[in-house]
C-alpha cells in the first residue's frame, strides 16, 4: 500500500443507485473525446458486432441517450440476481457473452421496442456534466465493478460490510456488521449526511441513531459543518447519502435509480463536490469516493471476473456468486490523483474498505475476508507526488437543470412493487413508532407532508 496514507485525513464516500459504466462513461472512447486509455464504446463493427443484443428479431447496439431528465412509462430495467444473470448471456469459459440486457426486460415493463433499446443508451458529455467535468479533472477507474451479480442490498451490504448475508432485496435487512460498527470499535470518528432517509434504517437497530444521534446529519449541514469545523475535529469517514427514488421522499429524488433521470443525481454531485472543495483546509486532506452500487439493467460490455463470493454463515441464500457484477461508473476525486486520470486496476465495492483498513485498521487491514477478495484497494488510484492544491470549479448547471420538469409538490410515496420500495416504507413507519413526528427536525417535513392526503 502507498507509504503516503498520512496524508489522509478524511474519507468520503458517496454511492449513487443503478447505472453501468457504459451508460454513463462509455462515451469517453467515442468521438469527439476519442480517449483510447478508456475501455468504454466502440464503433469498429466487429466491435458491434461482438456485442449486439438481440431482442424479438431485431439487433441492437448501443445509441446515444435522448433525455437526462426521465425515462418514459416510468421505465426502470429489473435487476435482481436472476435479471443479472440474464443480462450478461451465457458463459464461455471464463467470459460472459453480455449480450441479454434487452432480451431480459419483461414485457410487463414494457413491451415497445422504443422503451426497451434504452438498456443501451449512452450519455454525452452535455447531458451528464459533473460526470465528464470529473473524468477531466480526476480519477476514472475503467475496472471497477459491483462486488455481486445482484442488486441493490447486496451490493450496498457487500459495500458497507464485505458480506451479504441475502441474494435479493428484502423488505427488512438482518442484522450485519457494517462499517459503521467496525469504526466505532476502533474509535475512528464517523457521520452520515443523508438528503433523504438513510439507506440503513431498513436494518432496525439503526433507527435509534438516524433519529437522535450527531453521527447522522441532515445534508444541509454538510457545507457548514466542513467550513466551520477544523479537519482534525470532523469525522475521519464521511458517508453521503443521496434522496432514494424508491423511498418516501420531499422534492426531486437524487440518487439516479430509473425511471428517474440522472440531472438530479448530477446536481447532487455538484453540491457534494462544492461542499468538499469549499474548505480549502478540508481539501488538502480529502479522498472521495463516488460509485453505483449495481448497473440498473443497463447495458455494459466488459465481462465481470470471475471471483467467487462465497455463501457466508447465516445467508439466506444456498449458491455462491462465481463472479464480480456489472461494472460500474466511478470517480476518486481528491488532491492525491492525477488530473484526468484512467485506474486500469481491479476494484469493486469492497476497495473503498480496503482503503479504511489501510488507513484506520492497526495492522492496515479491515477483515480477512476483504482482504481475501481478490480485488485491489483505493489506495492503488492514488497519487502523491504533484497534489491538486486548488480543485476547479465545477461546472454551472443552470441552463442543464432548468430543463428538467417542476419538482414533486408534496411527499412522493412509492408503490409498494419492490421489496425495496416495501423496505423503505417499512422504515419510515418504524420511524414513527420510534417517536418521530412532524417537528423532528430531521424527518418532520417528511413525515407531515405524509399524512396529508394526495391533491
Amino acid at each position: 500500500m502507498p507509504t503516503d496514507l498520512s496524508k489522509i485525513k478524511n474519507i468520503v464516500v458517496v454511492m449513487a443507485e443503478n447505472r453501468s459504466f457504459d451508460h454513463m462513461l462509455g462515451y469517453l472512447s467515442l468521438p469527439p473525446s476519442n480517449r483510447n486509455d478508456v475501455d468504454g464504446l466502440r464503433v469498429e463493427q466487429d466491435w458491434l458486432a461482438r456485442f449486439t443484443n438481440y431482442d424479438k428479431g431485431k439487433a441492437y447496439h448501443p445509441i446515444p441517450g435522448e433525455d437526462p431528465y426521465t425515462m418514459p412509462n416510468d421505465f426502470d430495467p429489473p435487476h435482481e440476481r436472476p435479471n443479472v444473470a440474464d443480462n450478461l448471456g451465457p458463459l464461455q469459459d471464463t467470459t460472459y457473452a453480455m449480450n441479454g440486457f434487452v432480451r431480459s426486460i419483461p414485457a410487463s415493463v414494457s413491451e415497445d421496442p422504443a422503451v426497451r433499446r434504452l438498456v443501451m443508451s449512452y450519455f454525452s458529455p452535455a447531458q451528464a456534466p459533473m460526470n465528464d467535468f470529473f473524468s477531466r479533472h480526476y480519477a476514472i477507474c475503467d475496472r471497477w465493478f459491483s462486488s455481486l451479480p445482484a442488486g441493490t442490498q447486496p451490493n450496498r451490504l457487500m459495500s458497507m460490510s464485505g458480506y451479504s448475508l441475502i441474494e435479493v432485496n428484502h423488505d427488512v435487512l438482518p442484522e450485519h456488521y457494517l462499517v459503521y460498527d467496525w469504526l466505532t470499535d476502533r474509535r475512528v470518528s464517523w457521520r452520515v449526511y443523508h438528503q433523504g432517509v438513510p439507506f440503513f434504517i431498513m436494518m432496525p437497530r439503526w433507527l435509534p441513531e438516524a433519529l437522535l444521534s450527531n453521527h447522522f446529519r441532515s445534508f444541509s449541514d454538510l457545507e457548514g459543518d466542513l467550513m466551520s469545523t477544523p479537519p482534525d475535529q470532523f469525522p475521519q469517514v464521511i458517508f453521503v447519502e443521496p434522496t432514494y427514488q424508491d423511498a418516501p421522499h420531499l422534492g426531486w429524488s437524487t440518487d439516479a435509480h430509473a425511471p428517474s433521470g440522472i440531472s438530479n443525481g448530477q446536481e447532487f454531485l455538484m453540491e457534494v463536490y462544492n461542499a468538499v472543495t469549499n474548505s480549502p483546509a478540508f481539501w488538502r486532506g480529502a479522498v472521495m469516493i463516488v460509485d453505483y452500487d449495481e448497473h440498473g439493467g443497463f447495458f455494459d460490455h466488459v465481462s465481470p471476473p470471475m471471483i467467487r463470493t462465497d455463501v457466508p454463515a447465516n445467508a439466506t441464500y444456498n449458491t455462491p456468486f462465481v463472479s464480480l457484477g456489472v461494472r460500474i461508473p466511478n470517480y476518486v476525486i481528491s488532491p492525491f490523483v492525477r488530473a484526468g486520470s484512467v485506474n486500469h486496476a481491479l476494484l469493486d465495492h469492497t476497495s473503498v474498505l480496503k482503503l479504511i483498513g489501510e488507513k484506520f485498521g492497526p495492522n492496515g487491514s479491515y477483515s480477512t475476508l476483504v482482504d481475501a477478495r481478490s480485488v485491489e484497494s483505493v489506495s492503488s488510484v492514488l497519487d502523491f507526488d504533484i497534489p491538486i492544491a486548488s480543485p476547479p470549479s465545477a461546472p454551472a448547471l443552470n441552463d442543464y437543470l432548468a430543463r428538467r420538469g417542476p419538482a414533486p409538490v408534496g411527499a412522493t410515496v412509492p408503490a409498494q412493487n419492490t421489496k425495496l420500495q416495501s423496505g423503505f416504507q417499512k422504515a419510515v413507519s418504524n420511524l414513527k413508532q420510534q417517536g418521530a413526528d412532524a417537528s423532528h427536525p430531521k424527518f418532520g417535513k417528511l413525515l407531515e407532508a405524509m399524512a396529508k392526503p394526495a391533491v
